[in-house]
């Protein structure tokens, strides 16, 4: 059976390799060369294809009404599908909760950005300039500065990427041009206020 990933003529291995290499980087999965993804493509293709066409077809149909633009959240749609009952049950999406602090607004699925080779010090004064106060920064699961620490305070002077190099054991190849934080923040009553993530582009 003459596949997709059997025609060098067309380019699609090129692309399919490309785009797995890419996420395997983001999920520090072994990078592998095309021969490797072609051999790996000619495994799955036949058993995932009526599944896989399946699946792109609804996520192109919700595709569509993003890229045509101002549609509500009413009209896009979450679905289930089982092919083995055959069961499939569709339903609208709830909207994020739209979190407030002074005249600002976000939900879960925004995100801050910080340009520059900021320092500890640096990002907590970045937070302070929009009332929130900073008592708690980490990268994954490490805990890069924390205000109950003494010892943490040594860490104010020193830049974001060192710091997470050195506690975190970030990955910093010369590619990577940002990372991500997480900031625990209160306001100033003492409330804990919920801030998206923050990625500090250090390049």
């Amino acid at each position: 059976m003459f596949l997709l990933q059997d025609d060098d003529t067309n380019f699609h291995m090129d692309l399919i390799a490309g785009l797995a290499n890419m996420r395997a980087r983001n999920y520090g999965i072994q990078v592998v060369d095309k021969l490797k993804a072609k051999f790996i493509a000619g495994r799955i293709i036949p058993a995932i294809a009526t599944t896989t066409a399946m699946a792109t077809g609804l996520v192109c149909l919700e595709l569509y009404k993003v890229l045509a633009g101002d549609h509500p959240v009413e009209d896009y749609r979450n679905t289930f599908a089982n092919l083995a009952l055959p069961m499939f049950s569709m339903a609208e999406p709830v909207p994020p909760k739209e979190m407030k602090h002074q005249d600002m607004r976000w939900t879960v699925w925004d995100r801050w950005s910080i340009k520059g080779n900021i320092t500890v010090a640096e990002l907590l004064k970045w937070l302070s300039d929009k009332g929130l106060t900073a008592y708690s920064v980490s990268c994954g699961t490490s805990l890069l500065y924390n205000t109950m620490f003494p010892r943490h305070k040594d860490r104010l002077k020193r830049k974001m990427v060192d710091v997470a190099q050195e506690v975190a054991k970030v990955d910093v190849p010369a590619y990577r041009k940002h990372f991500d934080v997480v900031v625990a923040c209160e306001d100033d009553d003492g409330n804990d206020i919920d801030i998206p993530l923050i990625s500090i582009y250090f390049r």
